[in-house]
């Protein structure tokens, strides 16, 4: 498990989509936006690294406001090629709350298929470090963030993660947009079989996906392994 939380607390709900049922609005990142509000000091696990809810949310805040400062709006791409890490939780957290689409992808794809899955995104930002650094090469002029020391060439269109983590968070930011608006485009990991359309997935299908599992789980990443049953289904694209 990815993102584990503590069980939840009389009268708080941190896992809104462990219960299938519509309960009006829903957004990926009200869960920890509630935790942080109702009870700041609890104590939270992601990926072996131990953080209070108020400070886990901070961070999310810190990446989401770099996001808006840099031009990445609701509706717009954000595509990552990270490790599972605690930094890769709550960038998904970020994106999904100034509204814009994630897509993971995994550090093994080949420069090719990344290429392929750029054009189809049309990506306004990425996501990358050491192990994925070469598929900057096909990824010119789009703002890239580079987790890691070193890495950064010091072009206009680079950045280093650690320059985000430095952005003083916008406290009352608030997610723009609505329940049935995209928060993934999820990508078949099949490999030599053509390139395979991305999926959009809402706000509300995720916790669908989730709320649904037979083992539940409180992982936001899982729904990409959930939904690939979905995405297998569908004939690759000509």
């Amino acid at each position: 498990m990815m993102l584990n939380l503590p069980e939840p607390q009389t009268g708080l709900s941190v896992s809104p989509w462990m219960d299938a049922r519509p309960k009006g609005p829903f957004h990926l990142s009200a869960f920890l936006a509630d935790a942080a509000e109702r009870t700041p000091e609890t104590t939270l696990t992601v990926d072996g690294m131990e953080l209070t809810y108020e400070q886990a949310w901070m961070n999310v805040l810190r990446i989401a406001t770099w996001l808006q400062q840099n031009g990445v709006n609701r509706g717009d791409k954000v595509v990552t090629v990270l490790r599972h890490s605690p930094d890769l939780q709550l960038i998904t957290l970020a994106v999904a709350h100034i509204g814009a689409v994630i897509s993971v992808i995994s550090p093994q794809i080949r420069q090719p298929a990344f290429q392929e899955i750029l054009e189809e995104a049309e990506p306004v930002c990425i996501f990358l470090e050491r192990t994925s650094r070469h598929l900057k090469a096909v990824a010119d002029n789009i703002l890239t963030v580079w987790l890691g020391e070193g890495l950064n060439g010091g072009n206009w269109d680079e950045a280093d993660f650690s320059e985000v983590m430095e952005t003083r968070p916008a406290w009352g930011m608030r997610f723009p947009g609505k329940s049935e608006d995209p928060a993934f485009l999820v990508f078949s990991d099949r490999a030599n079989e053509g390139h395979q359309r991305g999926v959009l997935l809402s706000h509300d299908k995720v916790r669908s996906i989730l709320s649904h599992q037979t083992t539940p789980s409180r992982d936001i990443l899982s729904v990409f392994e959930s939904a690939m049953d979905e995405i297998e289904a569908l004939p690759a694209a000509a």
